[in-house]
């Protein structure tokens, strides 16, 4: 093969690559994207007009006891089967097929928009838990994502909370979102490809998807309710989903404008070694009594926690009693038994969060959220104004009262990326 025809076998493979993504759907989905397509009437939400929703819980480390206003007994009820796709490139793996049966239910005043779902799921809480590893003498996370050996066998479940999510179409400019729901979001990633000395094309295979929109013009209203955060404080993530600047392979989710930085996030931290140059990752924050709430640590219970100020080459963690003072006490996890290890499928009773929930400020927090297991499932309500400040930027307009359409995504027993989802559902206002 010559340069001229290594090069042209390179760019048709690039270019077809490039146009498949472009309007990317599910594995072996064909749609025509300019399609004018109605949701089936059977997938229609009702929202009832009331003259006063249902009350709210608020606040961090308030708690809502499940029990729902009588006035959601006059509501239409939709039940829906979500299923987990095949995007055709492993992203999915192990989770492909699963489904969740999701009962919603609507209603709206003059002011706001209800919704609430409901679905059966083992409760899935904790999110990326520190362990301590006696072979290593280091400290790791547990992953938000399934193990697998040599032969696909699972070798150890994935420890990441659960999650629901509601899709929008914003000003309607994403003209495939009637047609696609949140598929006109969700891209594979690309194989990349190169030529050796011997001119062969060599493919590399990316794992795992990215959501994005499919142009410059195009925006999606994504309210992300994570478990953790609904649980402490009484709040989905109010997001959305753009273009970027085209990239491929770059996840385009974006969290709405936050009035104050952020007090929650990630429970991790970069420390040297003592004695040596080089970083272990440990955790920021413990509980010494290992009172975690719903396996997450509030950020307005740091007071009660300590900081950890360094590790040793054994694990040993030094810790002082706030942020940058004087260390007061070590952990040992050597000599504690089984505390901080893992025990089977779980892990030990201390083992440590890998989550500080905090509260948004701004219009991140725009999308109130009530959360209560049942025991065999997840009951979620929702709370958003009709219409926001930032209709024109961030948040879809539902104040006309017009027909909308819109998609859901549910993430369950262990899954995080891997979600089950339903397309072609319609909003509609009674």
């Amino acid at each position: 093969m010559n340069r001229r025809k290594k090069i042209f076998a390179i760019m048709f493979l690039l270019t077809g690559t490039m146009f498949s993504l472009t309007y990317c759907t599910k594995h072996d989905q064909v749609q025509d994207l300019n399609a004018s397509t109605t949701p089936d009437a059977g997938d229609t939400l009702w929202a009832l007009k009331v003259d006063a929703g249902p009350a709210f819980v608020s606040g961090l480390g308030n708690v809502w006891n499940g029990s729902l206003d009588p006035m959601w007994d006059n509501a239409t009820a939709l039940k829906v089967n979500c299923v987990v796709p095949d995007l055709g490139n492993n992203t999915f793996t192990g989770f492909i097929g699963a489904a969740a049966d999701v009962t919603m239910k609507a209603l709206y005043d003059v002011n706001n928009i209800y919704f609430l779902a409901e679905w059966n799921s083992p409760k899935n809480v904790k999110s990326a838990q520190w362990y301590f590893s006696p072979s290593t003498k280091m400290w790791a996370q547990e992953s938000g994502a399934p193990v697998y050996d040599i032969n696909g066998v699972q070798t150890r479940p994935a420890f990441i909370q659960d999650q629901f999510t509601m899709l929008f179409n914003i000003n309607n400019s994403c003209n495939a979102f009637n047609t696609l729901s949140c598929y006109a979001s969700c891209h594979a990633n690309v194989p990349t490809y190169s030529v050796d000395t011997l001119g062969h094309v060599i493919t590399t295979q990316n794992y795992g998807g990215v959501m994005r929109t499919n142009g410059p013009t195009e925006k999606l209203d994504c309210w992300r309710a994570r478990m953790l955060q609904v649980l402490d404080a009484n709040q989905s993530n109010d997001t959305y989903i753009d273009w970027g600047n085209g990239a491929i392979n770059a996840n385009q989710v974006h969290s709405d404008y936050e009035a104050t930085p952020f007090a929650g996030g990630t429970n991790r931290q970069s420390l040297i070694i003592t004695g040596k140059t080089t970083k272990e990752n440990v955790p920021v924050w413990i509980n010494l009594n290992a009172n975690y709430t719903n396996s997450a640590i509030l950020a307005t219970d740091t007071v009660n926690c300590k900081f950890v100020m360094a590790v040793d080459s054994n694990g040993v963690l030094s810790y002082a009693d706030q942020r940058g003072g004087a260390i007061t006490g070590t952990i040992d996890p050597n000599t504690t038994g089984n505390d901080y290890l893992q025990v089977g499928s779980g892990d030990g009773p201390k083992c440590i969060p890998g989550t500080v929930v905090g509260y948004y400020v701004g219009s991140r927090a725009d999308v109130s959220a009530n959360l209560y297991y049942t025991g065999t499932g997840w009951r979620l309500m929702l709370k958003r104004a009709l219409k926001t400040s930032d209709v024109s930027a961030q948040d879809v307009d539902l104040s006309s009262l017009a027909n909308t359409p819109f998609g859901i995504g549910v993430m369950f027993n262990g899954a995080d990326n891997e979600h089950a989802i339903k397309t072609g559902m319609m909003l509609s206002f009674k």
